[in-house]
């Protein structure tokens, strides 16, 4: 019998929506492979005249930035409009398969030659087998703002507080990565600058500590969060 444990993890990117993948592990029998299913995918509304249309190809999807597998095991597809209908049950002539994605063409609808605003959702087996062994996700790189002036001033960008702010990340994370953003080249401990940053706190800057510049520069932070996949039957 499988047992099954979601994780929630929001990965971020300031050039457009977050995606949130719901991940779920599945310990099963040795040798068999875990299924990530993502999050419904969206690129966009569909384009207008008879060339166009809603093009949600998996080429499309890993080409605007999502971290998707080239080689899906499984799509599911769907209207916007009617989430709750099947697409067999949508009368409109569209493609959707593993191999290709999503296609839908404006000028194969019939009289309406228009096609509906659609989403996909891909399945990809991980690498790691589920008999005892680990699963881990970094996140994007998370900036809560600009870090606050004066002496009490800093850069906090905490554990507490980026959950606070509605991240969807572990509150134990296994590692930490950060950097300023002015420079993403360079490793922390080049910068010249007192800064905490380790799993059990986050990222804290505070600006009196900073010598005579005594102003922090603006940091971001990355989480690794990892879901073992051995449990107790």
């Amino acid at each position: 019998v499988s047992q099954r444990l979601a994780l929630k993890v929001e990965i971020m990117n300031p050039l457009r929506t977050s995606l949130l993948l719901v991940i779920t592990f599945a310990q099963l029998q040795s040798g068999e492979e875990t299924c990530v299913w993502s999050d419904w995918i969206n690129l966009g509304q569909p384009t207008s005249g008879s060339e166009g249309g809603d093009n949600e190809s998996i080429k499309n999807i890993i080409a605007a930035g999502y971290h998707i597998c080239s080689a899906p095991e499984a799509v599911e597809c769907r209207a916007k409009q009617y989430p709750g209908l099947q697409i067999s049950q949508l009368g409109q002539d569209v493609t959707c398969n593993p191999s290709v994605g999503l296609v839908c063409q404006n000028n194969e609808q019939g009289l309406q030659q228009k096609c509906f605003d659609y989403e996909i959702r891909v399945k990809c087996l991980t690498p790691t087998k589920c008999s005892g062994e680990e699963t881990c996700v970094w996140s994007d790189w998370i900036n809560l703002g600009q870090p606050t002036s004066g002496s009490e001033g800093g850069d906090n960008e905490s554990i507490k507080n980026i959950i606070a702010a509605g991240y969807h990340i572990c509150s134990a994370p296994e590692a930490v990565e950060c950097r300023a953003k002015q420079y993403p080249g360079l490793q922390i401990s080049q910068l010249g600058q007192d800064v905490t940053c380790n799993p059990s706190v986050g990222l804290v800057c505070q600006n009196n500590e900073q010598g005579l510049q005594q102003k922090c520069f603006d940091y971001e932070i990355r989480v690794k969060c990892c879901l073992s996949n051995s449990y107790q039957q």
